[in-house]
């Protein structure tokens, strides 16, 4: 089973928000760093409690992480502003000609609308 990284962080987040020490009851940091096994339906996690020093071997079922990756993969598309361009497709037209009638240079194209510079 291929998990990418971003559901691999939200399924290590989610045991973060459940997982206590077994013995002291204190939250455990559960990180990258705790994954030993990555198999087929399941992971092997090994975590130490920072307050009691106690080692705790984890095995956690993967089933329906093909869902969350689903969600994840959809909501992550539509609000990704960083990389998807906020703008409609008659606003990159307008762009798009108004670049050409300014020989493609942004300067020229500032000039022509009174865009100064900062």
């Amino acid at each position: 089973m291929e998990i990418d990284p971003h559901t691999l962080q939200q399924i290590l987040q989610r045991i973060h928000q459940q997982m206590r020490c077994p013995q002291c009851g204190k939250r455990v940091t559960v990180d990258l760093s705790a994954v030993r096994v990555v198999a087929h339906e399941s992971m092997l996690l090994q975590i130490k409690c920072d307050g009691c020093s106690a080692f705790i071997v984890l095995h956690a079922s993967l089933q329906g992480a093909e869902r969350l990756r689903a969600k994840d993969e959809e909501a992550q598309a539509l609000t990704n502003a960083s990389s998807v361009l906020q703008v409609s497709e008659q606003e990159a037209q307008m762009l798009e000609v108004a670049l050409r009638e300014s020989g493609g240079s942004f300067e020229r194209l500032f000039q022509k609308y009174g865009i100064r510079k900062a």
